[in-house]
């Protein structure tokens, strides 16, 4: 039997259909974000986090926060991280008399590809999972003794993130093991995987095309989502 509240949803026609509402309009800006344009082959443009400022007065990063000399992208944000203004400068030595010149940069389609759509009514497949690495048993057995497996200790890459990311990020380590900020309400990237960093306590982003990381297994975080753990030794 129908409940009173299913017969007064159907009155209205429930809010399935209705349209979205349109994106609220960029705010002013709250945080000037600075990246270093990395010269490298391929298509795309290739950056690095450089820094990020107060909008008021952030000129003033060149004379107190230099970041060196080269070519930048300068993204004013605001308070939801949206992109408000996007500026380009081309920065001499601070050693030289050279201007600061700025550019408005070339406009570019995304350049993140992105898996095929699934259907939404069908469950998310379980990440994958690794065994652990087993060293094979040696004939150097002493005689009366059981030859045992025991857990090869994996080679971890050293992952030491710069410093605390910008607000409503999280670090990126990227295939050339540079780190970036990645918005936190992306999606992830192909073949990058959440881990979790036990010395810092935080979630990072790691390019691991494999699914696995060494020294570590898939779990999920409070919120159900996929993450990759440190692996508890045991004895």
């Amino acid at each position: 039997m129908n409940s009173p509240n299913d017969s007064h949803g159907d009155s209205h026609g429930g809010s399935a259909g209705r349209s979205r509402s349109p994106r609220p309009p960029p705010g002013p800006p709250t945080e000037v974000w600075l990246w270093r344009i990395v010269p490298k082959k391929g298509r795309g443009e290739h950056r690095t986090f450089a820094d990020n400022v107060r909008p008021e007065h952030w000129e003033d990063v060149w004379r107190h926060r230099h970041p060196g000399a080269g070519r930048y992208r300068i993204e004013f944000r605001d308070a939801r991280l949206a992109i408000v203004r996007v500026e380009y400068a081309n920065v001499p030595d601070p050693r030289s008399d050279a201007p600061i010149v700025y550019t408005t940069g070339r406009v570019r389609r995304p350049q993140r590809t992105m898996p095929p759509p699934s259907k939404a009514w069908e469950p998310r497949p379980p990440p994958p999972s690794t065994a652990p690495t087993r060293a094979a048993p040696t004939d150097s057995t002493q005689s009366g003794r059981v030859a045992t497996t025991t857990s090869v200790p994996p080679t971890v890459p050293l992952l030491r993130p710069p410093g605390v990311p910008p607000k409503g990020t999280l670090w990126h380590r990227r295939k050339s093991g540079e780190w970036e900020p990645f918005d936190r309400r992306a999606a992830l990237p192909k073949n990058c995987h959440r881990l979790w960093l036990e010395a810092t306590e935080e979630v990072v982003l790691v390019f691991a095309p494999k699914g696995s990381w060494p020294g570590h297994e898939w779990g999920h975080l409070d919120d159900g989502r996929p993450c990759l753990f440190p692996r508890v030794t045991r004895r």
